[in-house]
């Protein structure tokens, strides 16, 4: 066995397990209405395979001879809906693959992947899809990454998806380990993952020179507790923002378990070597307990998304309460320095990450929310488009994805990761339906479009941009 030389595998084995990358692995599995779509790989080779499928823990297996486009093998099977199915691949020399489960079902959106509540094929990091990120390069390809996760569980592995016919299909690219809460950016034409070796881990950074197959071994910018029950690194897949000269995003140091979290922003220069740790600084951990403002009262924030003003103030703008956000002011000429308070403002959105985005084309800045109704009350199961023209004051364009007639426990659009792409805004969506764990615990990686979405805002600020 041969020691690491990057961060990325096809797929990810432990040390123990070998045989997991030389038998059949099933990459992504994507259900529909009355049927679903398998795919796996075989490090092996172009020798024979039969995929067999059954209803779950019922009668014989039904037999299909897959097809193969590239290095992955498929199956398209049409099967009764709404129904749990066992599905397994084997090579012709009697080798296996993991045995995994799928529902059928539909589901708004493209599946990007999916994962069954009771599939425990990545136990070893997790058991629900989180952490959606979303990135166009260059090329024209669509990158999504999404990470496995559950509560008292490693949380290491980062799963990559592409797309090169604009998101109407998926194929596995590869895996990344160990990273959490990963998010693919470019800076300076090149393609990088900022995450977390798990949950309050090392913050790490890695380069892609060949759209995301492969990937650096990371550096290692700032350490964490790699212990879930002590402070460490805390963020989500945040927004890169680069302005001022500077590459700039959100972090946490904290833990639930420890009821606490500082914010900080970390920094580099525009066009530095954003490999070298050396080029990278975080301010001055901001904890609330030290700034006696009667509106925050020690609460955390966490989430935040660093984003340019239009006076050219940049704002840490964090996940605060349902319907509240906290706003720090960071000081990019003094990117070592503390954060200040800058209020609280309203945000309709339930207690859920958010990214924010500026479109330049309309003058506004942009959220995809779990928005926040009292009537019904809402948790994640309406996901709306909001926008501002400041950052403070926020209109609703439209509600996007609408389930408020749907069991707020088990059904959520969350932690959405949007680009703004020509006329059309393109998102992720970590999402639960057909019989999700929980709408926490979610089971699918979905990806949407929104046609011509600058029609869905005010008439008014249309014709302000005139």
């Amino acid at each position: 066995m041969k020691a690491v030389s990057g961060w990325s595998y096809r797929p990810y084995t432990e040390m123990y397990r070998p045989e997991r990358g030389l038998a059949p692995y099933f990459c992504r599995l994507a259900p529909r209405a009355g049927g679903f779509r398998a795919e796996f790989i075989d490090n092996q080779g172009g020798k024979e395979h039969i995929v067999y499928y059954r209803r779950r823990g019922e009668g014989e297996y039904v037999a299909v001879r897959p097809e193969q486009k590239g290095a992955i093998y498929f199956v398209d099977v049409e099967c009764d809906d709404l129904t749990d199915y066992e599905i397994y691949a084997e090579r012709g020399d009697g080798t296996r693959s993991s045995v995994r489960l799928i529902r059928t079902g539909y589901v708004p959106g493209t599946v990007i992947n999916y994962l069954h509540p009771d599939d425990r094929e990545y136990a070893f990091s997790g058991n629900y899809l989180c952490s959606p990120s979303l990135l166009r390069l260059p090329s024209g390809r669509l990158l999504a990454s999404m990470d496995l996760f559950n509560q008292n569980s490693p949380q290491n592995l980062t799963l990559v998806y592409y797309s090169d016919n604009d998101g109407s299909d998926w194929e596995y690219l590869t895996d990344i380990f160990p990273c959490f809460w990963g998010k693919l950016f470019l800076e300076s034409g090149k393609l990088y993952m900022l995450g977390v070796s798990r949950e309050y881990g090392d913050l790490l950074i890695g380069r892609s020179d060949d759209e995301g197959a492969s990937w650096t071994t990371p550096t290692v910018l700032f350490r964490g507790a790699n212990f879930s029950g002590e402070c460490g690194i805390h963020r989500a897949p945040m927004p890169v923002e680069i302005s001022h000269g500077r590459v700039m995003t959100d972090i946490q140091y904290g833990a639930w378990a420890r009821g606490k979290f500082g914010d900080a922003v970390v920094s580099a220069p525009e066009g530095s070597d954003l490999l070298d740790a050396k080029n990278w600084v975080s301010s001055e951990i901001w904890l609330p307990e030290q700034h006696p403002d009667e509106g925050l009262k020690g609460v955390n924030g966490i989430e935040g998304n660093v984003i340019t003003a239009p006076d050219g103030t940049v704002y840490d703008i964090l996940r605060y309460a349902d319907g509240r956000s906290l706003l720090l002011r960071f000081d990019p000429e003094d990117p070592e320095g503390p954060l200040e308070y800058a209020g609280l403002i309203d945000f309709p959105a339930t207690t859920s990450k958010v990214d924010i985005l500026y479109d330049k084309k309309s003058g506004l800045y942009l959220s995809l929310v779990s928005y926040k109704l009292d009537e019904p009350k809402t948790l994640r199961n309406l996901l709306s488009l909001i926008y501002s023209p400041d950052l403070i004051n926020w209109t609703l364009a439209k509600h996007i994805i609408d389930y408020r007639d749907a069991d707020r426990k088990f059904v959520a659009f969350q932690y959405v990761d949007f680009i703004i792409d020509g006329d059309d805004l393109l998102f992720q969506s970590r999402t639960a339906f057909n019989r999700a764990a929980g709408y926490h615990d979610n089971n699918y990686q979905t990806f949407h479009r929104i046609p011509d979405f600058r029609k869905l805002l005010s008439v008014e600020n249309e014709r302000n941009q005139d």
